[in-house]
């Protein structure tokens, strides 16, 4: 099973597909505006102000059950207003609510823990800045700051929201198998990341691992490498060489590696993303977990079950534990396992494991889902290996 292990804080993060290494697709999450954004002139400036505080139990709670405080200014229809929240203590939500309550705007950030947004007023009056974070519950310092600023800042972040909205749609094809129609998604996307930030930033970096991961699905080892490198470069060069989006882009690398059988390549990436992840991120964070299951499944291929057992043991209890004992991932990682001691012909071992698997994912995905066809087929093996064809048929024709 491959797992997608994430740029942390994009979309996609931590899920799974069907195969046994991991797969990036890393989204900065959108501005999202819901007011008309067409640039127009203020004709009144609206105080620039920034703002330290602290969310925590004495805050207001949101439905969600994240804290949140409600800062005020005075806006005037016409106005570009830039609000960032910046904090190093949680990951910031940032709303901006217009003077009769509708929202403006908002934004998760993305990329690291600080939110912005830039959005053309369309009303005079009170409007409501809400500092809040990602996670319900979550308490630290921040900073909020908010000031006027020009129709062009405006129009340069509606052309990078229109690249979001095709990295989103690519994504969505990507996820269904659609690759013809997701791949002029993402080569428009990185275009307009390229002209609007430049070559060596980091979300072209970004585009550039999309766009990679669909050449190598669709086996175009080729055209996937130059792009993973330069990827990987300019993430290295702009985050530095102990990122965590490092530890993913090196990942992503050695997959292709290991796809096309060059593990002498793909080991020492594999090893470099998983020590960066644990510094960074702690040895118990599902990152590292996924690390673990690709190292793991490196050795299985090469036929080493002796390393690989260890490595899935410790994705496994990782991820029961960051994650819950039915979360997806949870499956993949007892599937992994279970194909494993199928391999070593340890059949009592497996099959508890591959029962598991497939009713977490019956139960957490559906039973239509391909992931639970993939369940189905390894629990197949399972008794066709044993000479239990009886058992095996039913699986296999459900898994088709």
């Amino acid at each position: 099973m491959r797992m997608n292990s994430s740029f942390t804080r994009w979309l996609l993060s931590s899920t799974l597909t069907l195969t046994t290494g991991s797969i990036t697709i890393g989204l900065v999450l959108p501005i999202i505006l819901y007011a008309d954004s067409r640039p127009a002139a203020a004709q009144q400036q609206i105080e620039p102000s920034t703002v330290t505080s602290r969310l925590d139990a004495d805050s207001e709670t949101l439905e969600d059950g994240s804290y949140a405080n409600y800062h005020t200014f005075e806006g005037y229809a016409g106005a570009v207003i830039d609000i960032e929240l910046v904090s190093d203590e949680f990951d910031t939500y940032l709303i901006l609510l217009g003077p009769d309550g509708s929202k403006v705007a908002e934004n998760d950030g993305g990329r690291d823990t600080n939110a912005r947004v830039i959005a053309e007023l369309t009303q005079n009056g009170t409007y409501n800045v809400v500092a809040s974070s990602y996670i319900e519950a979550k308490t630290g310092n921040y900073t909020l700051s908010w000031q006027t600023t020009s129709a062009d800042m405006l129009a340069s972040y509606l052309r990078l929201t229109e690249a979001e909205t095709l990295t989103q749609r690519g994504n969505d094809l990507y996820q269904q198998g659609n690759y013809a129609e997701a791949l002029p998604l993402y080569e428009q996307s990185l275009a307009i990341r390229e002209t609007a930030l430049g070559r060596d930033h980091p979300d072209v970096a970004t585009s550039l691992n999309n766009l990679a991961e669909l050449y190598r699905a669709q086996g175009n080892y080729a055209e996937a490498l130059p792009l993973y490198e330069r990827s990987l470069a300019i993430f290295e060069i702009a985050l530095g060489r102990d990122h965590p989006d490092v530890a993913t882009s090196l990942n992503n690398l050695a997959e292709l590696y290991r796809d096309q059988g060059n593990y002498a390549e793909a080991l020492p990436l594999y090893e470099r993303s998983l020590a960066i992840r644990e510094i960074a991120l702690g040895g118990d964070h599902p990152d590292v977990a996924a690390s673990l299951n690709n190292l793991a499944a490196l050795y299985r291929d090469q036929g080493n079950h002796a390393e690989a057992l260890p490595l899935y043991e410790r994705s496994l209890a990782i991820f029961e534990t960051a994650l819950g004992g039915d979360h997806p991932n949870v499956a993949t990682s007892l599937n992994n396992l279970a194909s494993l001691y199928r391999a070593q012909g340890n059949y009592a071992e497996a099959l508890p494991l591959h029962e598991r698997s497939l009713a977490i994912r019956e139960t957490a995905l559906g039973r239509d889902h391909p992931n639970v066809a993939t369940s189905l087929s390894g629990l197949a093996a399972l008794y066709r290996d044993q000479g239990n064809y009886a058992e095996a048929l039913p699986l296999l024709e459900r898994s088709l």
